[in-house]
């Protein structure tokens, strides 16, 4: 018997998907049999009561003490019944009380309506041999409840003992109690046949059920998650299509005028006019100035979008990163006697790829520069601050100028690769257009943020903040939450 106790037990507790199910639905499904079970005890009980006591006829001593045991018996069994049907319909309003209820009342009743056929049938035995009442409460138990394969081979055991020491103690007959004990063991076998029958039978329905209901789930999630991914692609190939397009035109232009240039010096239109001939070759350098930023931009975006553009943070002084960029700039600042004024701290240090920190200074500093009128001037300071939702330590960059200054509607299409967001500088500088979202991806492979401030007339702000220590194993397109404010 123990051995198939703890078969029995490991087979049920060794399988996650059995314990769920148990759980849940086992539990919520004894509930309801529960509740019909203890309605029943109560109308068949009350109806025993009713007939004993209505009962007239003129009985023996020892037979008037058998009736008032039944009459006892029934009454505890129509009080526990009562109660349970209480319990039961009160935890369909308390959620608190069904947890309880769910995992031991049905056990409770099982042992009741059992034992109240077994306590009938033992004293029964003193005017009668009949075992009716036992078979009743076994097998209408073991069919109507789910008892688990391990518990059940407990409680079956528990009630045949009772039964065999109630039928020896009370049925005076030895052949008679040969024939109860033999047909009782019988009734638990059946019992225990049929319990398990249920069990099995009603585990896999609840199991294919479960596994039915989360694969319809998982399917509606894939073809949510492809209707989206659909949606993405077409939304990602129309701003592609936009962003070729664009490009497609914003190179034309200067390609166009080089050749247009290189044509007219070629047939020699200004031999004669040195002043002019100067004029046309320094248009065609800022051409293909032009056209060479544009495409190194377009270079440097399709390699980061590509994830061919390795990202290698090392320790680095940020004063001198900046310090170094303001050297390369500053002869494009002196044509228009722009004051680069570099106020980072000396000793702030931060993790960052060496190219790309280059790229956005670089970028940030330029645009500064073009949107500058002539004896302007151009600000970049730093700061530290500690952000208490990421639990990290953050640096912050700012890029000021006093230029011409954005509209509202210029700085919403600033990142959106589809739209052409390109203004000439107070020189008629002209710009690729790529320079800001560029400056936006690689902040974000930082797993940083990038802000933008700006008024008409009153100039630009644009900062950036990196945190101390960027977790390499983290990419810019996973980690929404470093996201353009």
């Amino acid at each position: 018997m123990f051995r198939l106790y703890t078969i029995l037990r490991k087979i049920v507790s060794k399988n996650p998907l059995n314990r769920l199910v148990i759980k849940n639905e086992v539990r919520e499904a004894n509930v309801l049999r529960s509740l019909v079970l203890s309605g029943l005890s109560m109308l068949v009980s009350t109806f025993n009561i009713f007939l004993l006591l209505k009962s007239d006829y003129t009985l023996s001593e020892d037979r008037e003490g058998h009736l008032q045991d039944i009459i006892t018996l029934n009454q505890v069994v129509l009080l526990i019944s009562f109660l349970i049907f209480s319990i039961l319909t009160w935890s369909y309003i308390n959620v608190r009380v069904r947890v309880i209820a769910r995992k031991y009342v049905p056990h409770v009743v099982f042992f009741t309506v059992t034992l109240w056929g077994t306590l009938t049938t033992i004293f029964d035995q003193h005017i009668t041999s009949s075992i009716g009442s036992f078979m009743l409460g076994a097998i209408i138990s073991s069919l109507m409840l789910l008892i688990q394969p391990w518990r059940i081979t407990v409680y079956l055991g528990i009630l045949m003992l009772v039964y065999y020491f109630g039928v020896v103690e009370n049925q005076q007959d030895p052949m008679l109690q040969v024939v109860n004990i033999s047909e009782g063991f019988a009734t638990i076998v059946v019992a225990f046949g049929l319990a398990i029958t249920q069990w099995r039978t009603n585990t896999i329905r609840f199991k294919q059920s479960r596994i039915i209901k989360c694969q319809q789930e998982s399917l509606t999630d894939n073809y949510q998650q492809l209707v989206n991914s659909a949606e993405q692609l077409e939304e990602l190939n129309s701003s592609k299509d936009k962003f070729f397009a664009i490009l497609a035109h914003d190179l034309r232009g200067p390609i166009s005028s080089t050749l247009a240039l290189t044509e007219h010096l070629k047939e020699g239109l200004f031999d004669n006019d040195e002043k002019e001939r100067k004029r046309m070759y320094e248009l065609l350098q800022n051409s293909l100035s032009t056209t060479a930023k544009l495409l190194e931009n377009v270079l440097l975006w399709s390699r980061s979008h590509m994830g061919t553009l390795t990202f290698k943070p090392v320790d680095l002084v940020l004063h001198e990163v900046i310090e170094n960029n303001i050297s390369l700039l500053r002869i494009v600042a002196a044509h228009k006697d722009i004051t680069i004024v570099n106020e980072v701290d000396k000793n702030l240090k931060a993790k960052v790829d060496l190219d790309m920190m280059n790229t956005i200074i670089r970028n940030l500093l330029s645009n500064a520069i073009k949107f500058t009128p002539n004896f302007g001037k151009v600000e970049i300071a730093s700061g530290e601050y500690y952000d208490e939702v990421f639990d990290q330590q953050f640096i912050k960059i700012s890029v000021r100028d006093y230029g011409i200054g954005m509209n509202k509607k210029i700085m919403d299409d600033l990142f959106k690769i589809d739209k052409k967001v390109t203004t000439t500088g107070t020189n008629n500088e002209p710009g690729t257009g790529l320079g800001l979202i560029l400056c936006h991806d690689f902040i974000q492979k930082h797993q940083g943020t990038l802000h933008v401030e700006s008024e008409e007339g009153s100039g630009t702000t644009i900062t950036f903040t990196i945190p101390h220590i960027p977790n390499t194993a983290v990419s810019c397109t996973d980690n929404h939450r470093f996201s353009t404010l």
